[in-house]
């Protein structure tokens, strides 16, 4: 039983792409509120899930409802980001089809006992907005040019619009949201870092945690009157002139 005044004791929570970078922070949160938290990833997860595949979120589906009976909240946290033009369609299959078919084949399947379902999608500011070049120039990053794909952008707009879509199929069992961060701390190169800072509002990135409280009130019934939202966690970035 959890102490805090989100509590989701009881409540089975999916979150694909769970071992990747955001996920780890996700399940911890949510597991702290008292959740029953389903990691699953294409590898190193409870239960592997490969959200490009019909099959292979149908068989994951079937495995989580045989062990726990149901599926109250559901994250879509798989994501690919890529960095060029070629990686174009494997993106949009990452971020755009497997939030698709996720929404599609688990959202189906959910059915809490006492309604209040909420499925719970991840864009980006630049499903919003178009990038600041100028942040990238000379940056690097895990050995890497910094920069963002076209297939990034055009899949996390649509994954916004999913989102309303869905929320409006699924009304009133089940609420649908977007949760759409900016830029996430994550040991970024410091000359990239100090012209990001320069953008925002609060003069700072996001702290990890920070998305994953968003996600976590979203998940709880904190927010039943919330669905078919866009909440932006981006510090102001896409507020300031």
């Amino acid at each position: 039983m959890s102490n805090s005044i989100i509590d989701l004791s009881g409540k089975v929570v999916v979150i694909t792409g769970a071992s990747g970078i955001q996920g780890p922070e996700h399940v911890k949160l949510l597991k702290h509120a008292g959740a029953k938290v389903v990691a699953t990833d294409i590898k190193d997860a409870e239960i592997i899930l490969d959200v490009t595949s019909q099959e292979s979120i149908k068989k994951a589906t079937a495995l989580i409802l045989n062990q726990y009976g149901r599926i109250d909240v559901l994250v879509n946290n798989a994501g690919a980001t890529g960095k060029s033009a070629g990686d174009w369609n494997q993106i949009i299959k990452v971020n755009l089809t497997g939030t698709y078919l996720c929404c599609q084949i688990i959202g189906a399947a959910m059915n809490p006992p006492t309604g209040g379902g909420s499925i719970i999608n991840i864009s980006s500011i630049y499903g919003l907005v178009g990038p600041d070049w100028s942040l990238y120039e000379n940056a690097e990053y895990s050995g890497k040019p910094m920069g963002v794909a076209a297939g990034y952008a055009a899949s996390k707009g649509g994954v916004i619009a999913l989102t309303k879509y869905f929320a409006s199929l699924y009304a009133p069992k089940i609420r649908v949201n977007c949760v759409t961060p900016g830029g996430i701390f994550d040991n970024q190169p410091e000359n990239f870092v100090k012209k990001y800072l320069a953008k925002t509002m609060l003069g700072r990135m996001a702290k990890k945690s920070e998305v994953s409280g968003t996600i976590l009130y979203l998940a709880s019934d904190l927010s039943s009157y919330v669905s078919g939202a866009n909440l932006v966690i981006d510090g102001g970035l896409t507020a300031k002139a």
